[in-house]
């Protein structure tokens, strides 16, 4: 599992993409009752709040301190600090139950045991990721040649899941068809660099070594941004997957 401390936690909170709107009041069309909803693995709240505006009730947990102490407040959002395969929810509780961006750190055969405990019979699960980041073709070369090729040997072995967008996980249910989204974020050179930062392979480089590699990096960014001084579209190739228990 990632950690996290205050400093990383609240530059997390400020780079991460927030997730499309279209992808909430979707998750609301398909239970009966958009009563309760489960953010698991919550971070600092990116989607727990924009939960908020179509479910009556959002509960929130991360197994990280740091994250849930820099999360987001809203008057409908509980948060609490605890692992997502180990929780005091009742059994039959959520009408929905959702994973952004960090199934692929679960021990996932104990979370499907709890996943299962906790959701009402005909309840959705639904977990989502993306993948990159596509700027442009200069500017993702030189991420890619000067940043991407000095983590290499930095990234834990469960983000392989995320980059084949989860199709070597086994789900204990069969997945359901599922609309398309685009994630997109507009953003400036500045704010590119701080979310390649929170990267889990940068940060366990500057871990190790510092983040000279990125000092050394930013510059060549900042020469091959195709609008100086001015924000871009990013895409992030975004996937979904989704599916009941029979």
């Amino acid at each position: 599992m990632r950690t996290f401390d205050g400093h990383s936690s609240i530059r997390y909170s400020r780079t991460r993409p927030m997730y499309p709107a279209e992808l909430y009041y979707w998750l609301s069309k398909q239970v009966a009752n958009p009563g309760v909803v489960w953010d698991c693995a919550c971070g600092t709240g990116q989607a727990s709040v924009d939960l908020a505006a179509y479910f009556n009730q959002v509960e929130a947990s991360d197994i990280s301190e740091s994250q849930v102490h820099s999360a987001a407040h809203h008057r409908r959002v509980n948060y609490r600090i605890c692992p997502a395969e180990k929780t005091d929810y009742p059994d039959n509780y959520f009408d929905v139950v959702v994973v952004a961006h960090a199934l692929h750190w679960f021990d996932l055969e104990t979370f499907w045991r709890e996943l299962h405990r906790v959701l009402k019979p005909g309840g959705l699960f639904a977990c989502w990721g993306y993948n990159w980041l596509q700027v442009g073709e200069a500017e993702d070369k030189v991420i890619s040649e000067t940043v991407l090729s000095e983590l290499t040997d930095y990234w834990p072995a469960q983000s392989r899941l995320l980059w084949e967008q989860y199709n070597d996980i086994e789900f204990p249910f069969p997945l359901m068809q599922v609309p398309d989204f685009e994630l997109k974020c507009h953003w400036s050179v500045t704010q590119t660099i701080d979310f390649i930062r929170t990267w889990s392979a940068s940060q366990l480089r500057i871990q190790e070594s510092g983040d000279e590699f990125l000092l050394n990096a930013s510059p060549l960014i900042r020469e091959a941004w195709s609008t100086p001084n001015k924000k871009q579209d990013i895409q992030l190739p975004f996937f979904l997957k989704a599916g009941r228990f029979d």
